[in-house]
């Protein structure tokens, strides 16, 4: 008994002065390693780098002197983050490489590109692009889940599936790698996320298919870190986001922070931290609740069913919102 309410009163602590799981929470304190040793002089490709946590991403690694590639689709935003990054720091190089990254016809050219902007290969693929959603479950055309799909899970994964077959990397092969992929997922992809059906499953199946990456080719020296953001500030986060009906976006723009979204440097600076500690999985966000939800329904989920179904689907629409 005693030992039991030790372990609520270590809990409770915890979960007040941490805004990321206990793995991340815990390495970042206690190890040695560092982001400067981590990052400096090695190829760094981030996908999904013109806004949002992409964008706050790129600036953080900038401080630290790697060698930058920026993706994403519009040549005028990634040239527009590739100066802020050298205002951050004279000495780091960025290159900017446009790349849709459903445009499969075209996925080995940038992918070869890419493996040789800097005259040697890539070391850390960074996945962050995706779209978010606000639909009603039953009202979504199957059209909207495919399109969600391809953005969200397969895109990133044929980007690594890519690279690995260029490089000549396979699970029963005789060659190793050191390439580290970091895959921005979503707490989305790890709980029931209300007015967000077909962004939640396809985030769901992208941390799958990187879970069975890692074990698949972690003897041949590829890892993967996976970190699924909370809520984090983003003005547009919205704006583009799938509805229920296909070429229709929710058009939402947030115009302050709201009380349950995670600045975005905080959020780059933790998606670093566990990129530099090889954390397998991990949860980043600022509100204790969400760390709790991610605890309690990985090992009880008919009880967090049951919570959920106490709490009622108009409070979690508020929640989802991040209104509170």
């Amino acid at each position: 008994m005693i030992f039991i309410v030790i372990l609520l009163i270590f809990l409770g602590i915890f979960l007040k002065i941490s805004d990321s799981t206990l793995n991340l929470w815990f390495w970042s304190r206690v190890s040695r390693k560092t982001e400067a040793s981590h990052y400096r002089g090695k190829v760094v490709w981030i996908v999904g780098a013109s806004s949002g946590i992409g964008e706050d991403v790129a600036l953080r690694l900038a401080r630290f002197s790697p060698l930058l590639i920026l993706s994403a689709r519009r040549t005028e935003l990634l040239e527009a983050v590739a100066e802020k990054c050298r205002a951050v720091n004279g000495a780091c190089q960025v290159k900017i490489l446009p790349f849709d990254m459903i445009d499969y016809a075209k996925m080995e050219e940038k992918t070869r590109a890419a493996d040789q902007m800097f005259d040697r290969k890539v070391d850390i693929v960074i996945l962050n692009a995706g779209r978010s959603q606000r639909a009603e479950w039953t009202e979504i055309e199957p059209s909207v889940d495919v399109d969600c799909f391809q953005i969200n899970a397969i895109g990133p994964t044929q980007v690594a599936r890519t690279l690995l077959k260029i490089r000549g990397l396979h699970p029963t092969g005789d060659k190793h790698d050191d390439l580290q992929f970091v895959v921005i997922s979503s707490v989305a992809g790890l709980l029931p996320a209300i007015l967000s059906p077909s962004y939640a499953a396809a985030k769901a199946a992208l941390m799958q298919y990187f879970r069975l990456l890692a074990v698949e080719m972690g003897e041949k020296g590829v890892k993967v870190s996976i970190i699924c953001p909370s809520h984090v500030y983003a003005p547009n986060m919205l704006k583009s986001a799938f509805t229920s009906t296909p070429g229709t976006e929710h058009g939402e723009i947030i115009s302050a922070p709201r009380a349950a979204q995670m600045t975005p440097d905080r959020a780059a600076e933790l998606i670093s931290l566990a990129a530099v500690h090889r954390i397998h999985e991990c949860v980043i966000a600022s509100t204790p609740s969400v760390i709790a939800s991610i605890y309690f329904f990985a090992n009880f989920p008919g009880i967090f069913a049951k919570i959920i179904n106490f709490v009622g689907a108009q409070r979690l629409r508020k929640i989802r919102s991040a209104h509170e």
